[in-house]
């Protein structure tokens, strides 16, 4: 029986899987930006779609190679929810928010990397942000916790034993993708606390623009959305003992499958 992955295989998963999500991810909303940038075209629900097609499909990739060594939670809003669920041991919290946040880092800078300088001037370096003339501080806020609410609620769902094995990562890529068409529009979706931050230290490091005020928003509605998703899923997912003696659901004793949690 081979040995489970180390503290150290964990964390560089994590650092890596959180580094391609945001290089691809974000990197297709910076590199829309920079081929506009040289035209009149207006933005177009074609190019949120090939955005988050993109994001759909990194995040397919991501977990199906690192999910089985650290889980692929790949968001910290993720880690945080399977925490304060029980699903996942508080002492590895701090490891892995911080193996995101440098991956979210990493995977930023290779965008500038591959994009040059249009990546700061014409696109913002992929990072996301809200009209703060027609939207407010809380209305954006909860639109964030919404996205990253449902996300957390489907990766909750697709790692129960009870769920088809599997399927968890085109489960949790295409939530991701249907989230990004509705919540896109209205603040970027970023839903993941460190592809947020990433981008935004990037962009920050290379001369753009960034709004600071508007970072306890995607932060806080990321984070509560996350948590309160996880809790919901735990309280209606939850199989009675009794229930599962009369019937075909398996019983709680079950072990549960942890690994393809992402975004």
């Amino acid at each position: 029986m081979a040995a489970p992955p180390t503290t150290t295989q964990k964390l560089l998963a994590e650092a890596l899987g959180t580094a391609f999500l945001v290089f691809v991810g974000a990197g297709s909303a910076a590199a829309t930006g920079v081929i506009a940038s040289g035209t009149k075209v207006a933005f177009s629900m074609a190019q949120l779609g090939m955005i988050s097609f993109a994001f759909m499909l990194v995040i397919v990739g991501a977990v199906y190679a690192i999910g089985h060594i650290s889980g692929g939670h790949i968001n910290p809003a993720v880690t945080l929810a399977l925490a304060v669920s029980g699903k996942f041991g508080w002492r590895e919290v701090p490891g892995y928010i911080a193996a995101q946040l440098v991956g979210a880092t990493a995977g930023a800078a290779a965008i500038f990397l591959t994009l040059g300088r249009a990546a700061t001037v014409a696109a913002g370096g992929g990072v996301t942000s809200y009209n703060s003339a027609s939207m407010g501080f809380g209305r954006a806020s909860l639109i964030e916790a919404i996205g990253t609410f449902m996300l957390v609620f489907v990766i909750f769902g697709v790692i129960d034993h009870r769920a088809v094995p599997g399927w968890a990562p085109m489960a949790i890529g295409s939530v991701v993708f249907a989230i990004i068409i509705i919540v896109g529009p209205a603040t970027g979706a970023a839903i993941n606390p460190a592809r947020y931050l990433g981008t935004v230290f990037m962009q920050d490091g290379f001369g753009g623009t960034v709004s600071w005020a508007q970072v306890p928003a995607y932060l806080i509605g990321e984070i509560a959305g996350g948590v309160l998703g996880g809790l919901a899923w735990v309280f209606i997912g939850r199989v009675r003992t009794d229930a599962a003696m009369t019937s075909l659901a398996p019983t709680d004793a079950e072990p549960e499958r942890v690994s393809g949690a992402a975004s």
